[in-house]
């Protein structure tokens, strides 16, 4: 098992969610025996994401269960998930799970994102998405209440080629970074406040402007 976990606590219990890679769906003889698999309609078919999720009490294990998606890979971090009331939210894959807790049943799963779920964040008294194409606002049913995309892929890699936080909860609002540098500030209600564009996509926009015209301006005088 990976050695990344994320460390939780809800009422009197302890959750631990790590990855678990070994994991076989299609397998009767695991290591470790979960009480609920819950999966995606492909998972079973193709290598996907594999979050174990453990609930503790008095360091005794009480319950278990494994969420299984397919689409871009995620791993385990400090955004993964969140606990809200009694339910915990789970990223996997581009998907996002909800279990009650502490039995951990399943209530819904949504897929969040054409790729990947990046991380899941509480504010606003709802549930925001970082994806890899979108930025998504749910209901604590799994509703999704609205999507945006940005210019580019909500990924950012600065010049000296480190990954950057292109993902930032504010108090009333969320700053967003794509690809090209650009910045934007997104209002819960899913409208943009403000946006910045990167000197690079100034260049762009410009070269495509001047394409366009170059492009018109043939066109023009071939049907003339």
């Amino acid at each position: 098992m990976d050695e990344s976990k994320l460390k939780l606590t809800f009422d009197k219990y302890d959750i631990e969610l790590s990855d678990d890679k070994v994991f076989n769906l299609n397998s009767a003889d695991n290591n470790f025996k979960y009480d609920f698999v819950y999966q995606d309609a492909e998972a079973a078919k193709f290598q996907c994401s594999q979050h174990s999720i453990k609930v503790f009490v008095d360091g005794q294990l009480y319950k278990s269960a494994i969420v299984c998606a397919i689409a871009g890979g995620t791993t385990i971090h400090s955004n993964t998930a969140v606990i809200d009331s009694d339910d915990i939210f789970i990223c996997c894959a581009n998907k996002v799970f909800s279990l009650s807790l502490p039995d951990m049943t399943l209530n819904w799963m949504t897929q969040v994102d054409m790729a990947t779920c990046f991380g899941i964040y509480k504010a606003d008294n709802g549930l925001f998405t970082h994806g890899e194409m979108s930025v998504s606002r749910l209901d604590k049913n799994g509703t999704i209440l609205w999507e945006t995309g940005l210019r580019d892929i909500i990924v950012y890699i600065d010049e000296e080629q480190r990954y950057q936080d292109a993902f930032v909860m504010h108090d009333n609002y969320i700053a967003l970074i794509d690809f090209n540098g650009n910045k934007y500030q997104l209002g819960f209600d899913g409208k943009f406040i403000g946006e910045q564009l990167s000197d690079q996509q100034k260049r762009w926009d410009t070269f495509d402007k001047n394409r366009n015209q170059k492009s018109n301006k043939i066109w023009w005088k071939f049907w003339t």
